[in-house]
């Protein structure tokens, strides 16, 4: 989404995202002076969503948990309710043709990774005649796949990155500044 962009390792919101509904709701209720809960929570949500987070690696139960405890300046009573749910659905609804094929990617290659980290029950596995469900061949089979596999998730990976540059540097509608022309 570019109405966030992670700086100097500070998450930096525009004004334009304070806007709309799901994330004024955040700064509406944060009664601190200098509306470090909301800033706090708008942090959460990007972590939780944005393909560039280590976190989304993680189940939704982790994630939660985790989060939780590595963001400075959530209260310690402070638990993910339907104003955070909102504000991550509608951040998720900003997610590019490119993002969402990545994160599905992603998924999948995590699947084929949980079915490999089983191959002993797999192995294991009997029908009701007593031969092997599954058999060495297909496990080695998939293995074999994994590095065409990574490297393939690691391009599109890059072409998520790369895609997100391209929106951060582009400024009023077609026109792009280069690096020093911000500005003047």
């Amino acid at each position: 989404m570019k109405l966030f962009q992670l700086k100097n390792w500070q998450l930096v919101v525009s004004e334009e995202a304070w806007g709309l509904s799901a994330f004024k709701k955040l700064l509406d209720r944060d009664k601190t002076k200098d509306k470090e809960v909301a800033h706090a929570e708008m942090l959460f949500v990007w972590y939780w969503c944005d393909v560039k987070s280590d976190y989304t690696a993680l189940s939704e139960a982790e994630r939660e948990i985790k989060l939780k405890n590595d963001i400075d300046g959530l209260p310690a009573k402070w638990k993910k309710d339907k104003h955070i749910d909102a504000a991550i659905e509608l951040y998720s609804q900003f997610e590019t043709l490119i993002e969402r094929l990545y994160r599905q990617s992603y998924k999948s290659a995590t699947d084929i990774g949980d079915y490999l980290e089983n191959t002993k029950a797999l192995l294991e596995e009997r029908d009701a005649q007593g031969k092997p469900v599954t058999d060495i061949a297909k496990i080695s089979t998939a293995n074999g796949r994994m590095p065409k596999l990574m490297a393939d998730l690691k391009a599109t990976y890059k072409e998520v990155i790369k895609e997100q540059e391209d929106n951060e540097n582009k400024k009023k509608g077609s026109k792009t500044f280069n690096l020093f022309e911000d500005g003047l």
